[in-house]
């Protein structure tokens, strides 16, 4: 029988965190799920913690790859997979047992091809509710998703008919890989439901600031190069242009303004504000800027060449400050 839900588990030095994460899988409610556990040669005990887990429990896939990185073992897994529906769990986050029976039947309900959910961001100090949706494939999708892979299941035949990998050796994949499949969603369901515990310390790659967040550079050149190629950037010309309005003034600028050496902190934030001006050299009159409104839309309209680096100064030294 065909497997319901595959999950792709990436593990690499995780060995305190993987046991709670593959029991939370192990224990799921939903039945003949597969659950392919991928190692990038990890050095730690993690292979051994996995063994045990194959030997108890059938529906784990154990599978050991020379190291390449994140996206390299995502896109291993996808070569893996056999269930009827996609998900992917980080070794350091776990689920609620329900998840996937719930997100399973919602797809299954709506023929959905990509179904979504909320979730919660756990740290020492806080567990927060991080709502997600409603909205519309394509142009909603593009302007108002989280770039989460984990709080979503995607239909395995709709995957593999775009053909969208991650791209190899470089951090921000799970972006890419979100927002070039966005333009080709027409099916998306939500569960008003938190079911992630995105765990959040000091040694999560989202939390490492430094040269790696240029990046997001080379990974946004592949999104317009994927909408180009495909015939999809003229018609989301605006989703674009916000988009990189949102990530190099933004979420990729507030990573890059921490990074400790002053120097390659200004360089990496040039090459962000240089590729928004040079691809989009109208971005201010951006629809979305106004349409959506808010502070932070606000303070992107003032950003300019002769405050730019005030800005990552001030969010140099206060780190709390969001955009």
């Amino acid at each position: 029988m065909k497997p319901t839900v595959s999950v792709i588990v990436p593990v690499y030095n995780v060995e305190k965190h993987l046991p709670k994460c593959l029991d939370s899988l192990v224990n799921q409610t939903l039945e003949n799920m597969e659950i392919i556990v991928v190692n990038d040669s990890s050095p730690d005990n993690s292979q051994a913690i996995i063994d045990k887990y194959v030997e108890n429990y059938p529906q784990v896939k154990s599978f050991v790859k020379p190291n390449g990185g994140i996206a390299d073992v995502r896109n291993f897994g996808l070569s893996k997979v056999t269930g009827e529906y996609i998900g992917f769990l980080d070794s350091d986050d776990y689920t609620t047992l329900d998840m996937y029976e719930k997100m399973y039947k919602k797809a299954k309900e709506d023929d959905a091809e990509v179904v979504v959910s909320n979730f919660n961001w756990v740290s020492s100090k806080e567990t927060k509710l991080q709502k997600e949706g409603p909205y519309q494939g394509g142009k909603e999708m593009m302007v108002h998703l989280f770039a989460t892979l984990w709080n979503k299941i995607y239909k395995t035949d709709f995957i593999k008919n775009t053909g969208i990998q991650f791209p190899t050796g470089n951090r921000y994949e799970d972006a890419c890989f979100l927002y070039c499949l966005s333009p080709n969603v027409t099916r998306i369901s939500f569960v008003d439901e938190a079911f992630v515990s995105y765990v959040q310390h000091g040694a999560s790659i989202t939390h490492t600031n430094n040269s790696q967040v240029k990046n997001m550079i080379t990974v946004f050149h592949i999104i317009v190069d994927y909408f180009k190629k495909n015939n999809f950037y003229d018609e989301y010309y605006s989703e674009l242009e916000y988009l990189h309005i949102k990530f190099f003034l933004g979420n990729s600028f507030l990573r890059s303004s921490q990074i400790s050496d002053k120097q390659d902190r200004k360089d990496t934030i040039q090459l962000g504000w240089n590729l928004l001006n040079a691809e989009f050299p109208n971005w201010k009159t951006n629809h979305y800027l106004k349409d959506l409104g808010g502070m932070k839309n606000k303070y992107f309209k003032t950003v300019s060449n002769w405050n730019i680096n005030l800005y990552a100064w001030i969010f140099h030294h206060f780190k709390k400050f969001e955009v």
